[in-house]
């Protein structure tokens, strides 16, 4: 599948871990679904028109998974955009949609060391690029996003700023049930690649970054 890379250009507004509710809808809060799954069907706001498409079907088990007990990842925000005219040439189909994850470290403090985070984008670029190889209407998008986390404190000279990860997904298709189901195997694939990268994790990559430190 197509992976690729894109800095954040905007810093402007940096993000917390964890955060209290959006600016502009006071009634979106932050939800840890760590300690609440049950959540995870009933307050995603954006994507509760689609239940029953196949596609939240996919998100949900892939936010049940990270958020669950095997995973050494957590989410934070998610959005979704429903099907819309595809103005992107790179892509010769008359539909879009697109969604973004925020993923990060457990172990907070880890998002704060620059070779973790590091070793997490090119992991999560490298095992994407493998996937799907010969499918053409769906891409990931990989960006460090820089974000204060508050238990590790609120000051740029306090330790607490660090970054977690946004995966934008994008699919497409001639008609908008095409586009719909080609989101859930998008969605699929990066379960794939995350569930390769547990591994890596659980088989000590993370602890092989500092080891001759």
């Amino acid at each position: 599948m197509h992976a690729f890379f894109s800095e954040q250009l905007d810093v402007s507004t940096l993000r917390s871990h964890p955060w209290t509710s959006m600016e502009n809808d006071s009634n979106n809060i932050y939800i840890d679904f760590k300690t609440q799954p049950d959540l995870i069907r009933s307050h995603l706001e954006d994507f509760q028109p689609f239940n029953g498409v196949a596609f939240t079907e996919t998100f949900y088990q892939l936010l049940e998974w990270i958020n669950g007990a095997t995973s050494s990842l957590e989410s934070n925000d998610c959005t979704f955009n429903a099907c819309e005219k595809n103005t992107d040439k790179n892509y010769p189909y008359q539909k879009r949609c697109s969604a973004r994850l925020m993923i990060l470290f457990r172990d907070i403090a880890e998002n704060c060391q620059q070779k973790s985070c590091d070793w997490l984008i090119q992991s999560l670029l490298e095992h994407i690029s493998r996937e799907q190889t010969d499918f053409p209407a769906g891409a990931i998008c990989v960006s460090p996003s820089p974000t204060c986390y508050l238990a590790l404190g609120n000051g740029i000279d306090s330790g607490g700023i660090g970054q977690q990860i946004q995966l934008t997904f994008f699919a497409y298709g001639h008609n908008e049930a095409q586009c719909y189901d080609n989101l859930a195997l998008v969605f699929k694939t990066i379960q794939v690649c995350l569930k390769k990268i547990e591994k890596q994790i659980q088989q000590g990559a993370i602890d092989a970054l500092y080891a001759h430190e």
